[in-house]
């Protein structure tokens, strides 16, 4: 009878270990991806916002320094959005060739549920491969 508790105990301890290393990790997940200046989670208002609030307080700005930096920040948001639109192409067929790819891999069930998987991606690019609605790319 001993021996059936010990062992009645010893697989709620194993599961409460694993319970509690999946929460930790769902934990994780969403700090990690949410963690700031840089996140995908964020509108490049948003994001600059945050670098502001974070460069003001590391760095102690002067007002002059902030619309510096503020200047700064537009002229090199021009050329990020320059070259992002001219590699874009070349993204787009990449991605087509990873899909084509893991598609072919994978029976009629699963292309059924990877076409939904694909086609939310592209409905988040705003539907055209192009990475131009997305919601960190919004102008």
């Amino acid at each position: 009878m001993m021996v059936g508790t010990t062992r009645k105990r010893a697989a709620l301890s194993l599961a409460a270990v694993f319970l509690a290393g999946v929460l930790l990790g769902i934990a994780g997940t969403r700090v990690y991806s949410h963690r700031g200046p840089g996140s995908a989670h964020l509108s490049p208002q948003e994001y600059r916002i945050q670098l502001m609030e974070m460069l003001d307080r590391e760095l102690d700005l002067a007002p002059d320094q902030e619309e510096q930096v503020e200047f700064i920040l537009d002229q090199i948001s021009d050329r990020f959005r320059t070259v992002r639109e001219a590699v874009e192409p070349e993204f787009q067929a990449i991605r087509a060739e990873r899909a084509e790819r893991i598609m072919a891999l994978l029976d009629a069930g699963q292309r059924i549920r990877y076409e939904r998987i694909l086609e939310e991606r592209r409905r988040r690019r705003g539907g055209n491969g192009s990475r131009g609605s997305l919601p960190w790319r919004r102008r």
